[in-house]
């Protein structure tokens, strides 16, 4: 988009909404369902207008692969707020045509004579939302070019900002659930994470008694502090394990790095928790009785207005349903989990490190059935950072021969010597793995028992072996191919899931699903449509190029599926 065109779209953008603020202040004193859409329409501007506005003043120095994208997006917004006018016009015509004095609110009782203000206003809110799920991470993004301008126009926009105190307590949908922090602050939030010099508080914290329950087939576990002051309290611990060696500096700085992160990260925009901070795991070498550091447990907050005891591994909803024990999601389910999911890697990326673990065991997912949990607020959560390690930082080119694990690995990622460097794309593998596993809602591993370590084929896994066998003529029956010689077959179980996604999710999840899934297991060939030209180069720079093709061809086409 050309600077002229870029001042059109958004003169428009601000005369459209302007109008529609000034057009539902008529209905500020009407029924008091109809009031508070009104008030959740003026907040999403609000923070709609913040996020233009810095778009703007930022275009100068942003990525040419980034500016299309957000210049993109302007022209979404400037059709959706077209619509939106076109919509509460055609309400106040159908208004004036039912009989004179119809704004008379006060005489009119609540009920069905509100109902098409009701689905307007529904409707507007619906495309405001959409159009910040949408734009939100490409937004976010600018948040990783180190160029100071970017820090002088957030202070300037705060400045600005403080004249609209709405926009730090935009709520759930319909109030329930905590304040959703400010868009200018999150950014500022990722800004600091960024910022790798400076003063920082330590994130180390001392050991504490605490009260913990294991969360089924997940590393993560829930606990309190024992105390009685903060019994109240949820937390979610995820242990980091590492074996001791000549590292344990490094690692012990990448942890630092990680909590220090996680700290400004908001588990409802971004889907990864909230850092209190890390606490060190020792044991005593039993020939010395010395103490030696052995791992860390990262303190996270469970998310605000959700009942911690009702988060259950993403793992654990496959098995469930596997053994009978649980329903099917729906289709919209599972679609939301995927966004989400897809949402959380993104924002992991954006914060400049990456996973090496996505896998079900590593995805929290809020179960609870309670009518008061806040509505229209993400329900999954991105842990298990054991294997993490900052972006742009060494990778120690280790593995292992686990095939539970290395399922969800790209084949240069497998094993217990790894042949590649890790970089964000074998993240963007796992993550199509998970979706497959989700489209087809089918586990790819099981358990002998509830929680036991000792894990077994799925079926789909149980069936790529069967097929294996009769392919390569593989001399030993399908009974006595245990999971400890499913590594022979690794090199193939890639394309059995491409073949898998292309086949099976189509008539399951849609033509678009699958394309999703696909470009994901197939990101790192060298013929992939989305991301076959990238180089490491353009990877490692700054990180951007990949973060706006990742929204590209995975984020934006998930979002765009509607039920």
């Amino acid at each position: 988009m050309d600077p002229f065109a870029l001042v059109s779209a958004v003169g428009t953008c601000y005369e459209y909404a302007n109008w529609i603020i000034d057009f539902c202040q008529t209905w500020k004193n009407a029924d008091e369902e109809v009031a508070e859409r009104v008030n959740i329409i003026e907040s999403c501007w609000a923070k709609t207008r913040l996020q233009v506005m810095l778009i703007q003043r930022t275009r100068p120095i942003m990525d040419a692969e980034l500016l299309r994208v957000l210049d993109e997006s302007l022209d979404i917004l400037r059709e959706k707020l077209t619509i939106a006018v076109a919509k509460l016009q055609n309400v106040q015509d159908n208004k004036s045509e039912i009989r004179p004095g119809f704004f008379g609110f006060r005489r009119r009782a609540r009920g069905d004579k509100w109902a098409l203000e009701k689905d307007t206003l529904d409707s507007v809110i619906r495309d405001l939302e959409d159009w910040q799920r949408r734009c939100d991470p490409s937004w976010f993004l600018i948040m990783r070019i180190a160029n100071p301008v970017i820090d002088e126009e957030l202070q300037k926009a705060e400045a600005a900002a403080e004249a609209t105190p709405a926009t730090s307590t935009i709520t759930g949908r319909f109030g329930r659930g905590p304040p959703c922090p400010s868009p200018l602050s999150l950014a500022g939030g990722i800004r600091d994470a960024l910022r790798r010099n400076g003063p920082h508080r330590s994130v180390f914290l001392p050991e504490m008694p605490l009260d913990t329950s294991a969360i089924p087939f997940s590393t993560a576990k829930t606990a309190r502090k024992k105390t009685s002051s903060d019994h109240s309290t949820w937390y979610i611990l995820d242990t980091l394990k590492f074996h001791p060696g000549p590292d344990t500096s490094a690692v012990t700085d990448d942890v630092r790095d990680l909590a220090r992160k996680l700290k400004r990260a908001d588990p409802f925009t971004f889907g990864l928790l909230s850092c209190v901070g890390a606490i060190r795991v020792f044991e005593r070498v039993p020939q010395t009785k010395e103490k030696r550091l052995v791992g860390f447990e990262l303190v996270l907050r469970a998310p605000g207005g959700v009942d911690a005891q009702a988060l259950c591994s993403l793992r654990e909803l496959l098995v469930k349903s596997a053994d009978g024990g649980g329903a099917v999601p729906s289709l919209t389910r599972r679609v939301c989990l995927a966004q989400e999911l897809a949402k959380s890697v993104s924002y992991m990326h954006t914060f400049d490190f990456v996973h090496k673990n996505i896998c079900p065991e590593s995805v929290l997912v809020n179960n609870s059935t309670n009518p008061d949990s806040p509505r229209n607020r993400r329900s999954s959560f991105l842990v298990g950072f054991g294997s993490f390690r900052s972006a742009g930082g060494g990778t120690r080119l280790l593995g292992d021969e686990a095939w539970e694990r290395n399922i969800y690995r790209h084949p240069e990622r497998q094993g217990e010597n790894p042949s590649q460097k890790f970089k964000m794309q074998h993240d963007i593998y796992s993550l199509g793995v998970c979706l497959l596993e989700i489209g087809l809602w089918q586990s790819f591993v099981e358990h002998s028992d509830n929680g036991t370590p000792v894990a077994k084929f799925g079926k789909v896994c149980q069936d790529f072996v069967d097929n294996f066998i009769k392919e390569h003529q593989v001399a030993v029956g399908a009974s006595q191919f245990g999971t400890s010689q499913f590594g022979i077959a690794f090199v193939f179980f890639k394309d059995y899931l491409v073949d898998l996604a292309r086949v099976e999710l189509p008539h399951r999840m849609g033509e678009r699903y699958a394309e999703v899934v696909v470009a994901c297991l197939t990101c790192l060939d060298t013929d992939s449509d989305g991301f076959g030209d990238l180089s490491d180069k353009a990877e490692y720079t700054d990180g951007i190029t990949l973060g706006v093709r990742f929204l590209e061809v995975i984020h934006i086409r998930l979002d765009e599926i509607v039920l």
